[in-house]
Formats: structure tokens, C-alpha cells, sequence
């Protein structure tokens, strides 16, 4: 099965790196999907760090279903958190297919999506803080607003990606048991 890696960019000088198999394109966009035990590489200023997909401030990682739109400011991802479905949705720029490698820009803004039918918007400081030293342009700025509104609404009616589809598919990718991609060559 072909295989990918995303990277995602934080200003000013930071990235993450991960590997992910592609399991399905739609209507919606290019689906990729990290299997528990996939290697994440960080890298802020000087300081690289590594640990699973997914893992966060957790003991292991995640199988984490990333969904990479065809048109918008946005990327959205798919997985259990404390045994409860969330969706997590990064305001960025729109992410674009370079050399292989799928890469976007955050704009720190980012959205969660519940089972329980609860939807955040978080890091409104940071989006406004990166707004007003420059790391966002704005231009960039009113692109993330518009897209965080708009995904604010998408998710709170659950309408499609964020309905069945989007849970239909991590489903799908799960049941593939695919092995866990540990090999990322050093790039960042």
C-alpha cells in the first residue's frame, strides 16, 4: 500500500513529520491513515523530539485517520480519545501535495468534535497572539476565521465529512491492520 508522510509547519520555527498509508481518495479528499505505533518526529528551534502518532501527553500512541480536503483551510483527523470519538480539525493553509509529502502551515487555530455531540474551538489566544506579532498574515488571518466558522458549523450539525463518513472510513482503515510505519527518514 503506498505510504506518505505529512508535515505539518508552525511558525516560527517549528515542524512535525509522520508517515501515514493512503487508504482512500473521495469527493472529500485524500485519506490517510496512521496505524497505532507510528513514528512522529518534532522539531522546534533546535530541540527533536519523537514518540507515537498520536500519543500527545500520553503512554502510547493512537490509529489517527487524517482527511486531507480538496479545497480549504483545514485538515481534520479521526480517532478515540479515552475511549471517546473525536474529530480534531487544525485550521491551516490548505495543505498541498509537495514531492510526495503532504504539508500545510498551521494557523493555530483548532477545533474538537465529541461524541457527545460537544464541539470546542481552542487556541483562540494563540491564533490571535500569532496574528499580532506577524507570524500570520492578514490575509491568511481572515482565510482561518472563515474556515473555522465554517467548520464550527459543519461539525456541530455533523454534516459530511463529519457525519458517518469520516467515522465509516477510520472504521475501514482500522480493520486493514496495517502495521505501525516506524521508519521516517530524518527531514524535518
Amino acid at each position: 500500500m503506498k505510504t506518505t508522510v505529512i508535515r505539518k509547519i508552525k511558525r516560527p520555527d517549528g515542524v512535525g513529520r509522520w508517515p501515514a498509508y493512503v487508504v482512500a481518495e473521495d469527493g472529500f479528499g485524500v485519506w490517510l491513515h496512521s496505524p497505532k505505533g507510528s513514528l512522529y518526529r518534532g522539531r522546534t528551534g533546535t530541540l527533536v523530539t519523537e514518540c507515537e502518532v498520536g500519543q500527545g501527553n500520553r503512554d502510547a500512541g493512537r490509529p489517527v485517520l487524517r482527511l486531507m480536503p480538496r479545497a480549504g483551510w483545514w485538515t481534520a483527523a479521526w480517532c478515540f480519545d479515552d475511549q471517546e470519538l473525536v474529530i480534531g480539525v487544525d485550521i491551516c493553509t490548505q495543505p498541498s501535495l509537495v514531492n510526495e509529502e503532504w504539508q500545510f502551515i498551521d494557523l493555530e487555530l483548532d477545533l474538537r468534535a465529541f461524541g457527545t455531540n460537544r464541539v470546542e474551538v481552542l487556541d483562540e489566544d494563540e491564533f490571535l497572539g500569532a496574528y499580532e506579532s506577524g507570524l500570520i498574515a492578514p490575509v491568511e488571518a481572515v482565510e482561518a476565521r472563515s474556515a473555522a466558522n465554517e467548520i464550527e458549523r459543519l461539525l456541530r450539525h455533523r454534516i459530511e465529512p463529519f457525519g458517518r463518513v469520516g467515522w465509516k472510513r477510520f472504521q475501514a482503515a482500522a480493520a486493514l491492520a496495517l502495521p505501525p510505519i516506524t521508519i521516517l527518514d530524518c527531514g524535518l
